[in-house]
């Protein structure tokens, strides 16, 4: 990649230049996400097979599945963008049936997490931004947060229906809580409450057949270490430490060896807040096209990004 020019558009110029820039990037059918999230569900189902006929430890199961597990975001988070139908309305339905089954898998809700996700972008870092929430402070904040989440995901539902039941939990937790129910709307808040209890469903269902304990290991913690993994490369590391604002600045470009197979394109972050349409698989090609012009406006690039541009981490 060229050295970054001295200038830079402002403007209509700006507003036209971006726009034409990203247009290509937008405008196919999100094949590739359908595939993303089949081979996931490919691999789960055979790593829950070979734990099943012994010709797999399950210590290495639960490892295994947690890598598929954690996959299917990608596909849920392409869903909430809704890049597989590339904004056609008459294939708007495919965004809702691959992220819906994707979050399943992942114990969350689809219409939740879209709200919240959106929440995000339309604030990010600010005190409307859930995120801020989630994903501010240390990576073994994220760890707490997640093991947190893991407990309360099965007894809070349970806890809800019970009258006065929500008052068991410690005052501190209860208003952590309230303040992530703040971020939900109702329609979130159902679906969130429809996902925990078809879990709750499903998990009495493999105990009564003698299948408790190996769902709870290959499905439920296997899941929930792949959200860990997904917190700290999605939420934690684009955005810390989360203290900016504005358009250029909430997150960045941060690159270093590996990192677009790791964070599954997602090292150029920023690419995604300003142009979210565009599918994570084709963030790297737009860099290429457009990541002088980011420069020239002041853009938070780091690492290798920024050395490829031959300009200091901003």
């Amino acid at each position: 990649m060229a050295a970054v020019e001295p200038t830079s558009l402002t403007g209509v110029e700006r507003l036209n230049y971006e726009r034409s820039t990203v247009e290509p990037f937008t405008s196919s059918f999100g094949w590739r996400t359908l595939f993303n999230v089949m081979w996931p569900l490919a691999g789960w189902i055979a790593t829950v097979t070979a734990v099943l006929s012994d010709r797999l430890p399950m210590l290495v199961g639960v490892i295994v599945a947690a890598a598929m597990l954690q996959a299917f975001y990608m596909p849920v988070h392409e869903s909430v963008h809704r890049t597989i139908s590339a904004g056609r309305n008459r294939w708007v339905w495919i965004d809702r049936a691959v992220g819906s089954f994707g979050a399943w898998m992942l114990h969350t809700s689809f219409v939740d997490h879209r709200h919240t996700h959106l929440l995000h972008h339309t604030h990010t870092n600010d005190v409307g931004d859930p995120d801020v929430l989630n994903a501010k402070g240390t990576p073994r904040d994220i760890v707490v947060r997640i093991l947190l989440g893991a407990v309360l995901f099965p007894i809070v539902p349970m806890l809800a229906v019970i009258p006065g039941g929500m008052r068991l939990l410690p005052p501190a937790l209860r208003s952590r809580l309230a303040e992530a129910a703040a971020f939900r709307s109702d329609a979130a808040r159902r679906g969130a409450m429809l996902v925990a209890w078809s879990h709750i469903a499903l998990f009495a269902i493999a105990v009564a057949l003698g299948y408790g304990v190996e769902l709870l290991l290959l499905f439920y913690v296997a899941s929930w270490l792949g959200r860990l993994w997904l917190s700290l490369v999605f939420g934690w590391l684009p955005h810390h430490p989360h203290g900016e604002v504005g358009r250029y600045r909430d997150t960045r470009v941060f690159t270093f060896l590996g990192s677009t197979f790791l964070i599954r394109g997602h090292d150029y972050h920023l690419l995604h807040h300003l142009f979210p349409r565009v599918p994570h698989y084709k963030l790297r090609a737009l860099w290429r096209e457009i990541g002088p012009h980011l420069a020239s406006q002041g853009a938070r690039i780091e690492g290798r990004a920024a050395r490829q541009l031959g300009i200091e981490p901003q």
